[in-house]
């Protein structure tokens, strides 16, 4: 037996949970930029999210089914992550008389973000990359119907 194999299976597990790290900073970044007030916080949720993916997908191993087990589970959990984000305003403030969503896109982000960690961790670091140039390019999009990209005036929501 030979402890090689196992230190270069090692070393490729660090380097897809530090892709994912990256992965989940850039993300987190372009959300943060997106609010009035500094948002550390975005920052820091996007990375856990895309480096817990990653790890959960290594580590349940090289079998197929208990791969696709942890992928359903952090599709399900990402979800109830992703639903926090997501504010009603019901109160009728703004000059609308109808309920108002925000955090769509944050959820939205956080969900790819995971999306992100479980393809660096069971697929190629690649594929990441090219998504998440993609999702830069549609998140760095300010057209969201609202003039000059803002609700009313007001600091963007998202």
């Amino acid at each position: 037996m030979s402890w090689v194999p196992a230190i270069t299976v090692d070393l490729e597990a660090l380097l897809r949970m530090g892709l994912a790290v990256l992965c989940g900073m850039a993300v987190g970044y372009n959300r943060a930029q997106h609010f009035s007030e500094p948002q550390p916080n975005r920052v820091r949720v996007h990375v856990l999210v895309g480096l817990s993916a990653c790890l959960m997908v290594l580590a349940a191993g090289p079998d197929p089914e208990a791969r696709s087990r942890v992928i359903q589970g952090v599709a399900t959990g990402i979800g109830f992550l992703g639903a926090g984000e997501i504010l009603v305003d019901r109160s009728g403030r703004r000059g609308h008389s109808t309920p108002q969503v925000h955090g769509l896109t944050s959820a939205a982000s956080i969900w790819f973000t995971a999306a992100l960690g479980v393809t660096v961790a069971a697929s190629t670091p690649l594929l990441a990359a090219v998504a998440l140039l993609l999702a830069l390019v549609v998140l760095s999009q300010h057209g969201n119907g609202h003039r000059n990209g803002h609700h009313n005036g007001g600091p963007p929501h998202g």
